[in-house]
């Protein structure tokens, strides 16, 4: 009986112990199971998280042709679409256009321009030609009425002329006349002291025949000994009126009588306000055109002279420059024949 007992007590123990194996070996089952789960799950993740890697890959590759604000010239967005480049390119050009046009007048301007008044107009004669016809060109070919005198009787003095006539610029004689330095040569074709007045006309009518019909006046080349004396210079006048051409005083002398022999006559004769290149200097010359420009704002004329071989090498691109900004400020550029 009591082994009985005994073998019954211990069965439940038996049975308690056989329980917690299986449930241990149940526990380990299941979290082997759920530990093989997890890994699945995040074994799967990564190969989910692949595709989004390209995505994250290509939004900075959006961002990089969104970069193109740096770059202003206008090749870069052109480079990327066909269509737009040609309507960028349209627009692009007639800003440029217009800019290359417009700073003239502006604060730009690299001139002391005063703005013109009344009515201000400026007239350039530019002497001493007949010498040198490739000089001259780079007179003719501004792009403003000028006015050029040429000498008589010198190596390109016919050639010269028909040039002027051509490229309708004004043509006059520089007519050569005696200065009171009398070691000074005025040239061929000169008025000379010892001659008598129908000398003096015959000379200039002979100068004036040379340079063709296209001639339209003439100044005097030196001349101070000939424009003191009114007799003399009254000749040069009765030959320009019978010509049919006006006479310019170049003033070479404060003493000149040419106004007052004019007046007998009831003739108007115009004369010299500057002499451009007394000093072939750039800053020189515009300080003289500026007198120019004041005395213009003033009188409402100035006539400025020049020489065509004497400052060849400044004065022709100088004016080039300087007449769109003339223009702005209101100047008109003429010729002594428009003058009333």
């Amino acid at each position: 009986m009591s082994a009985k007992k005994k073998t019954k007590r211990k069965s439940p123990k038996i049975i308690l112990e056989k329980k917690k194996v299986f449930i241990l070996t149940s526990t380990i089952v299941i979290l082997s199971i759920l530990l093989l789960f997890i890994n699945i799950l995040f074994s799967a993740r990564p190969q989910t998280s692949q595709p989004a890697e390209p995505v994250a890959h290509k939004a900075p590759q959006q961002e990089q042709p969104a970069k193109p604000e740096p770059p202003v010239n206008p090749p870069s967005p052109k480079a990327e679409t066909k269509m737009p480049s040609a309507s960028n390119q349209k627009t692009a050009e007639k800003p440029h256009a217009e800019s290359s046009a417009k700073p003239k007048g502006n604060a730009a301007c690299p001139y002391d321009i005063p703005k013109a008044e009344k009515g201000s107009t400026l007239v350039f004669i530019i002497d001493d030609a007949g010498h040198s016809l490739e000089n001259l060109k780079k007179y003719t070919a501004l792009p403003f009425p000028i006015t050029i005198a040429v000498l008589p009787r010198v190596a390109e003095t016919e050639a010269c002329a028909r040039h002027i006539v051509a490229a309708k610029k004004e043509l006059i004689l520089h007519q050569p006349m005696q200065a009171e330095n009398l070691s000074v040569n005025p040239g061929p074709g000169a008025i000379t002291q010892n001659m008598n007045l129908g000398e003096i006309k015959a000379t200039v009518k002979a100068n004036l025949a040379q340079l063709g019909s296209g001639v339209k006046g003439l100044n005097n080349h030196e001349g101070s000994l000939i424009t003191e004396d009114e007799v003399r210079i009254g000749a040069v006048l009765d030959a320009a009126r019978e010509y049919g051409v006006y006479f310019i005083d170049s003033r070479t002398t404060a003493q000149t009588k040419a106004k007052e022999a004019a007046d007998i006559r009831g003739m108007t004769v115009r004369h010299r306000d500057i002499f451009i290149d007394n000093i072939i200097d750039k800053n020189e010359m515009l300080k003289q055109i500026y007198h120019g420009l004041a005395l213009a704002n003033k009188n409402g004329t100035a006539i400025m002279i020049g020489h065509v071989d004497k400052s060849v090498h400044v004065l022709p691109d100088l004016l080039m420059d300087m007449y769109p900004y003339l223009t702005e400020k209101g100047y008109t550029l003429d010729v002594p024949s428009h003058l009333k």
